[in-house]
């Protein structure tokens, strides 16, 4: 399972890899963050961290193997993956570069999330699926909380949902038209967002949750966000 996101100066973070002024020097050429995520080691084993740059949607995995000298960097965003290897040497060779398939085009990807931060600071989004019942149940659920809050809300599908069934499940349970929209967003992605269907990741001010994965009912929700954004609205809920 990843971790929390933690704040590490680079120097303290990569200050056991071989050559971490390489690697250092590496990270600062893609604008790297102080905010680190750990992630699972692979089938290789050994360190992996995912680190925020200063763009939203463009992160890096930093991953020392096991048992190797050589450090393996990736700068994945929406259009591609690159990679960098530092090797004994402390060089850093460019190796390979990786695109990913096109993405639907309603699909809700970087530019919508960056989108929907412009327009307020404050945003929770909720991932649902068709094939798991209890985040279908929960969607009117994190409806009312955030109504209630007056906080706004953007609800994904997981991208990997054959899209017919989407649109009778959503049919069936009233799901809104702007809530069947495929997650394709890397910074959702790299965040944890799909660690669990469904999962909740709240962004406030600059700053982001980690996941909150499984269903909750509304009075669970609204402690939750309420924790985050501040005191619970006494008011009814407002129709969305």
């Amino acid at each position: 399972m990843s971790g929390f996101a933690w704040l590490f100066f680079l120097p303290q973070l990569v200050a056991g890899f071989p050559c971490p002024d390489a690697v250092e020097r590496q990270l600062v050429a893609w604008r790297a963050s102080s905010e680190v995520v750990t992630a699972p080691g692979g089938p290789s084993g050994g360190a992996v961290y995912r680190i925020a740059t200063d763009e939203i949607g463009v992160w890096i995995t930093l991953h020392r193997p096991r048992g190797l000298d050589t450090t393996s960097l990736f700068l994945t965003s929406a259009r591609e993956t690159r990679r960098v290897d530092v090797g004994p040497s402390c060089e850093s060779a460019p190796v390979s570069t990786f695109s990913p398939p096109e993405a639907p085009a309603d699909a809700f990807t970087d530019e919508a999330l960056e989108r929907r931060l412009t327009l307020d600071k404050r945003l929770v989004v909720y991932l649902w699926s068709p094939h798991l019942p209890l985040s279908v149940e929960g969607y009117p659920e994190i409806v009312a909380a955030t109504a209630q809050l007056q906080v706004p809300l953007a609800v994904v599908v997981d991208g990997s949902a054959e899209r017919g069934f989407v649109e009778s499940v959503a049919d069936a349970n009233g799901i809104a038209a702007d809530a069947r929209r495929p997650m394709v967003s890397i910074e959702l992605m790299f965040r944890d967002l799909p660690v669990h269907t469904p999962s909740i990741l709240v962004f406030s001010n600059g700053l982001v949750s980690a996941p909150l994965p499984g269903y909750r009912n509304r009075e669970a929700y609204l402690a939750h966000l309420s924790s985050i954004f501040g005191a619970v609205s006494n008011s009814d809920p407002v129709e969305r």
